[in-house]
This record gives structure tokens, C-alpha cells and sequence, in this order.
């Protein structure tokens, strides 16, 4: 019997794979011990590779010197806005401007006003720090769990995908981190199961077709891991198991897939899988009793999705995912610490600046910004986060708030927060309070109402969705059903995420619940009394929908009109 290609590239890829990832996680521990030394050698890299580039010698910048007070004394701290006119140079130029190596992609990501940005993916960047990155976390897991490679239905990867490329800028691809196709070259990211059948780009490219594709491909195998970015995705791929329950009994038991002829009929897997389904409650650990491991997000917000893990995967060990985002690696795993990780001193040049100073007004205002390097935060303190990356985005602050919970060997080890300017992130979203007010606004605008007062919360489901209560003239229940819809159309066009969620059906609709005109000023008047009179104030954007009983009382949780 002949051996399919993939196998035929998962064998050998295997041995070398592991050895690599071994390899970069070494690299990993040993910067680790001696951060200072990273740190230093991070710096010297940035500037060596940008000294010469057109934006630096145009702002005399290439008379910093290789120590990190010449740096920051010359260099300002930038937002990713700050950035786009250098950004649209090199669309065309493809390299030079912020940094002297190749444009080789555009990574997409979500802006905070739903633009989606363009990051430069240089090919110096892939091979010294985001393909390394990678590595080290997987040798991490393997480290832990070796049985990842046990076979080539052992792991199922939903963390990067393998996706054909449809949106070009000035005929360089722009696509999402998590996409990986196709190769750049033969140190690009290669793990054993690149060319398995539920991974490359054949495989349905909407979320529910793919997961329906990666779930027939396993189905009755010893899958022993499944790895994710986001808690929501496993979650996701339980329910789609119940929802298409039927559908993939049907498909062993005919040894179909698509209607098309796939593997060997199996009557009695079908069975046993039937047998599975027919229990309300059914885990993923009762699907495939072979599950050892799961990896994903597991603080901040992701937290939230703790009680829901441990009864989709019960008694499967947990190992963290990378800390990171299109624009950067902050945190990379090295052990089974759930809620904190060592800061990636290899991957950027760090600087931090205490959370409670109004960062972002002072960036802003072109403000000198005093920043502490990795060895001057303290334990138990929340830090912006500013990073010098390899790709020529350098001094960036992107937004994100740390947390340092201790210091061990020299380096912070911590987690993140949140989003500076964020207002809440159930699957990744991270949806900001400008976008909610941006797709209130224009809900209401549509049908001829002017904004006014509004709360807004997230509420926990199946699935999670978020609901506004919104001051209007004539409240009704059929205008709920009309601004539901109109909000939640807008905000599926302002943020590309909440897009992503919502349309594979990570996110239910935002909904909207109309009440009387000083209805909600009533409210925080009430509120205001209970507490301290100086320091309360109106917020429309809340942590919980305590809000909705006391000013809809007919909407009980679950009860959605």
C-alpha cells in the first residue's frame, strides 16, 4: 500500500522538527538567565538593520548610538498610526524605508477605528525572531508532552492555518499572522503535519467548514492534542460536533466526506460516535478518550473561559499559548505556569512605563515619555508595554497593559491585562469603546434617532454577545429588533474580528434594548447616591450587565427579546 505524501512529509519532518524546536527553546532559556545580554543584542540588530534605511537617515536617527539612552533619546515613542505614511512608502518600495531587508507580506490585523493595519513581515524578521518564537514555544509542549508527534493524527493544529491569498497591496500579500501559506523559503514555518489533508488549503476557509473538515479527518484517531490561540475556538469545535452530530455519523458510517468517497465504510465507529452524541453533556475527552493535551489563552479575559474549558476537556492538562499579537511576541511559555510567563527578551527591545501615567495623551502631544527597561519594573505593578521590533516598528506602543508578577533570573515574568482603551475582548475581538459608540451612533442615525445616553455590557452565553440599553424617545420592542440589528451590522463592519466571531458563530448578535428618555440618567443618579458623590461618574461602558435588571426589568438573563 503506498504511503500518502503527507505521511510521507510528516515522517520527515518529524525528527528534524523536534530538534529544531528543541533547539529554539534552549536559545529561549539561555537569554533568559542573562536578559541583559538579550536585551543589548536586540537593540544592536534593530538599529544596525534600520541606520540605513530612508526613514532614519531622513530623521537623523542613524546617529543613535548602540546603548539604549542614545536610543530613546532620539527615537520617539510611536502609535502604529504614527507609522502609516513610512508604511505606504513601503508598499512600493518593499523594503528600504523603515528597515533595510525585504518586505515579504502584509500581516492584517484590526486597527482600533476597524482599518485593518499593515505590518511589515520582513524576511530578517521571519528568520531571527517570529519562526524562532514559534519553535521555542513548541519545544516547550514537547518538552511536556512528546506524545504531540507520537503519529501523524497525534496533533490537531487550529493555532495557524493554510490559507490562498486573495488581498495584495502593490502585489505583496496581506494576510493574518496565523496564515501560513504559502512557504517564503525553507526555513519558514514547517511543522510534520504542514501538508496534512486537514491543513492545507484545500481545506474550506470558513470556520465551520474547516473545523467540520479537521473533525472528519481525526474522527476515530488518538488524537492526543489540539492546540488554539483563542479558549473560544475548542469551545467552538464541541459545539459544531453536537450541532453537525448527525451529519458526521452518517459520513463514517458511509466512509464519506462532502458526499464523496473518503475512507473505508465504519458501522461500528459509527456506533460508538452515536453512542458519544447522544449524551447532552458529551466532552471532547468522551469523542477522543485519547486527549492528553490543549494549549491556548488562559488569562485576562480568556479566564473567563476556565469553568467552560474543564467540562468541554476534562482532566486534559493545559499548557499556555504564546503571549503575543500581529505586531509582536511579548511572552513565550517555558513551563505549565497558566497565568504568567517569562518576558520574550529575545524577541524586541522592551521599555515600560507605569500603567496609571496617560500614556497615550502624552504620545499623542509628541511629549518626551520617560520609560523603565526590563530591569527597573517592579513586581505586583501594571505597565504599558513599548516594543522595538525587527521589522522597523520601532518604539511602538501598542496599547497593551502587563502585569509583572515576579522577577526570576533577572527577567519579569508576567500576563497581560488589557487593552489600553479597550472595552472587552470575549474570543479576540477586542472590541474598543470607539467602535461600540461608532456602531450605536450610526444604528441610531439609520433610524432617524440622535444619540443619547446608553450602557453597554457583555453578557456570558451561548454564545457570549454583548447587549446595549439606549435612551430613545418612543422605546419599543420592535425598534430593539431593528437597532439590534442595524448595531450589530455596523460593528460587524467596523471591527474585522467581531466580524470573524460573529459570522462563525463564536459571537451571538449584539443586542439592543430601548428604554425611556433620563432613564439611564436616573440610573447613575440613584448609583451616585449609594456611593461616593465626587467620584462616581456616568460610564457607558460596563464590566457586567448588572445595569440591565435594574433598568429593563422584563430582561431576565437568558430571556433575550
Amino acid at each position: 500500500m503506498d504511503i500518502p505524501h503527507w505521511q510521507k512529509h510528516w515522517q520527515a519532518r518529524r525528527d528534524p522538527f523536534a530538534e529544531e524546536c528543541r533547539q529554539a527553546r534552549d536559545a529561549l532559556l539561555t537569554d533568559l538567565k542573562q536578559p541583559g545580554l538579550a536585551q543589548r543584542r536586540v537593540l544592536d540588530d534593530v538599529i544596525d538593520m534600520s541606520a540605513g534605511s530612508v526613514h532614519w537617515r531622513e530623521k537623523g536617527y542613524s546617529a543613535v548610538a548602540d546603548d539604549p539612552d542614545s536610543f530613546r533619546s532620539l527615537v520617539p515613542v510611536m502609535r502604529y498610526d504614527d507609522f502609516v505614511p513610512e508604511i505606504q512608502r513601503e508598499t512600493r518600495t518593499k523594503g528600504g524605508t523603515l528597515t533595510c531587508s525585504p518586505v515579504l507580506r502584509w500581516l492584517k490585523t484590526s486597527g482600533t477605528t476597524g482599518v485593518p493595519k499593515l505590518v511589515p513581515y520582513t524576511l530578517h524578521w521571519l528568520l531571527t525572531y517570529r519562526i524562532p518564537a514559534m519553535k521555542a514555544m513548541w519545544g516547550t509542549y514537547l518538552e511536556y508532552h512528546p506524545e504531540l508527534l507520537a503519529h501523524p493524527y497525534a496533533t490537531l493544529d487550529t493555532q495557524t492555518v493554510r490559507e490562498d491569498v486573495f488581498d495584495f497591496v502593490h502585489g505583496i500579500g496581506h494576510q493574518a499572522i496565523s496564515n501560513r501559506h504559502p512557504q517564503i523559503n525553507s526555513q519558514d514555518w514547517n511543522p510534520p503535519w504542514y501538508e496534512s489533508p486537514w491543513f492545507g488549503p484545500e481545506v474550506p476557509s470558513g470556520h465551520e467548514g474547516r473545523m467540520y473538515h479537521r473533525i472528519r479527518h481525526l474522527i476515530g484517531k488518538d488524537l492526543h492534542y489540539i492546540s488554539s490561540i483563542n479558549p473560544s475556538t475548542l469551545i467552538s469545535l464541541r459545539e459544531l460536533l453536537a450541532q453537525h452530530g448527525d451529519r458526521l455519523v452518517r459520513d463514517v458510517r458511509d466512509g464519506t466526506l462532502e458526499g464523496r468517497p473518503y475512507t473505508a465504510p465504519d458501522a461500528e465507529g459509527a456506533r460508538r460516535l452515536e453512542k458519544v452524541l447522544l449524551d447532552r453533556d458529551f466532552s471532547l475527552k468522551d469523542v477522543w478518550p485519547s486527549l492528553t493535551l490543549y494549549t491556548c489563552w488562559l488569562s485576562a479575559s480568556a479566564g473567563l473561559y476556565a469553568a467552560k474549558l474543564e467540562a468541554v476537556l476534562p482532566g486534559v492538562a493545559r499548557l499556555p499559548f504564546m503571549s503575543c499579537g500581529t505586531e509582536g511576541v511579548t511572552t513565550i511559555p517555558v513551563d505549565d505556569s497558566l497565568h504568567s510567563q517569562p518576558l520574550a527578551v529575545g524577541q524586541a527591545f522592551f521599555e515600560f512605563v507605569p500603567a496609571e501615567v496617560p500614556l497615550g495623551d502624552l504620545v499623542a502631544a509628541g511629549e518626551q515619555v520617560e520609560t523603565l527597561l526590563f530591569d527597573e519594573v517592579e513586581p505586583g505593578r501594571d505597565y504599558h508595554l513599548i516594543m522595538t521590533q525587527g521589522n522597523g516598528l520601532y518604539r511602538l506602543w501598542t496599547g497593551d497593559v502587563y502585569h509583572v508578577d515576579r522577577i526570576v533570573d533577572g527577567t519579569p515574568w508576567v500576563h497581560f491585562v488589557h487593552r489600553d482603551g479597550i472595552f472587552h475582548s470575549f474570543t479576540g475581538e477586542k472590541i474598543t469603546e470607539s467602535q461600540v459608540t461608532g456602531a450605536i451612533q450610526r444604528g441610531l442615525a439609520a433610524h432617524g434617532l440622535g444619540a443619547g445616553l446608553f450602557m453597554c455590557g457583555p453578557r456570558w452565553a451561548e454564545p457570549p454577545y454583548y447587549i446595549v440599553v439606549a435612551e430613545v424617545p418612543e422605546p419599543s420592542a420592535s425598534l430593539d429588533a431593528k437597532l439590534s440589528g442595524a448595531v450589530d451590522a455596523a460593528l460587524h463592519e467596523i471591527n474585522i474580528e467581531y466580524a470573524s466571531k460573529r459570522d462563525s458563530g463564536r459571537l451571538g448578535a449584539l443586542e439592543v434594548v430601548t428604554v425611556p428618555r433620563d432613564a439611564i440618567a436616573a440610573y447613575v443618579e440613584s448609583r451616585r447616591q449609594q456611593g461616593n458623590a465626587t467620584q462616581y461618574k456616568y460610564k457607558p461602558f460596563q464590566r457586567d450587565v448588572d445595569f440591565v435588571a435594574a433598568l429593563h426589568p422584563t430582561l431576565t438573563e437568558g430571556n433575550r427579546t
